[in-house]
């Protein structure tokens, strides 16, 4: 008997382990999409933007920027290439240029 409880808990640990690692996993992508919205107080860009492979889908999003230099000069309506990061359910745009 102790040695299931020993066996159980080691998957345990094992599985939490690995749920805690799932959540710090980064993604990371560039994306072509047009500027729907600056805000400049908030540090935030919403961009209608085409699919980024092995990222996400093509939709409309605001993201956080993760320097707020970035939005510098970022205009609406303005065609850019952007780069995202995702950690866990963060989007965090830390690169943009116009295209």
């Amino acid at each position: 008997m102790t040695r299931r409880i020993v066996t159980a808990s080691l998957l345990a640990v094992a599985i939490a382990l690995a749920a805690c690692k799932a959540e710090h996993v980064v993604k990371q992508g560039t994306g072509k999409g047009t500027v729907a919205g600056v805000d400049t107080t908030k540090h935030e860009v919403t961009l209608d933007h085409g699919p980024i492979p092995g990222v996400m889908t093509a939709m409309t999003m605001t993201y956080t920027v993760s320097d707020p230099k970035l939005l510098d000069g970022v205009t609406l309506g303005e065609k850019v290439e952007f780069d995202v990061e995702v950690r866990g359910k963060e989007y965090v745009v830390t690169g943009i240029r116009p295209r």
